[in-house]
């Protein structure tokens, strides 16, 4: 069983979504990584609408726009 399998598409693009809606609303701590449910996701938001969410634990990322 890979990562992810534990959700479908549209689940783990909700759970990504909800942490991004977070970050851009100024909570960027405490994040945990939706993949391996060990690391606490390192968050960055740029200009108020470009989040990068990473694992340090993983290594997998995520980089999103609102907009």
């Amino acid at each position: 069983m890979s990562d992810t399998e534990q959700y479908t598409a549209e689940e783990l693009q909700s759970v990504l979504y909800d942490i991004m809606t977070e970050c851009i609303n100024g909570r960027t701590d405490g994040h945990r990584c939706p993949f391996c449910k060990e690391g606490t996701m390192a968050c960055t938001v740029e200009e108020d609408v470009s989040v990068r969410m990473e694992c340090p634990q993983c290594g997998k990322y995520f980089d999103a726009r609102l907009g």
